[in-house]
């Protein structure tokens, strides 16, 4: 059965609500109960009594010290969200050759280039040697 509290020890526990609230800035109620010690009931109704007194702001995402907090809180949200959205590009390993000269470059299909593997595989060599200008070496 469920732990009743007083009078005081309710006042405390509200006293360390506002406190934890202002310290981090949001705090859910699963989060308050676990650093409280109340239970899930207990601390909604002290959060309903906090609100309406004033000392905090509550929110679907948790209390607040106050409605600007909770403005701040969500934009940096936005902002955290659209930073991850940006992902750096993984270039494919296989897009990848190499200049003579030892510039590293991408494939570009516009100047279709075959790369020097492809050149030097036997299938590739023979489809290649009639048409231009690459000798032919068997292996």
């Amino acid at each position: 059965m469920a732990k009743v509290f007083t009078q005081e020890e309710r006042e405390k526990i509200k006293g360390q609500v506002v406190e934890l609230v202002r310290q981090s800035g949001r705090e859910t109620l699963r989060q308050l109960e676990a650093k409280t010690g109340a239970t899930r009931y207990l601390m909604s109704v002290l959060a309903r009594e906090l609100v309406a007194s004033g000392d905090v702001y509550s929110s679907g995402y948790g209390l607040f010290p106050s409605e600007q907090a909770r403005k701040d809180w969500q934009n940096a949200r936005k902002k955290l969200s659209r930073a991850k959205v940006k992902k750096p590009a993984v270039v494919d390993p296989d897009l990848i050759w190499s200049l003579p000269d030892g510039e590293i470059r991408r494939y570009d299909s516009r100047l279709n280039i075959i790369c020097r593997e492809c050149r030097k595989a036997r299938r590739s060599r023979l489809l290649l040697t009639p048409s231009c200008n690459v000798p032919f070496e068997p292996f």
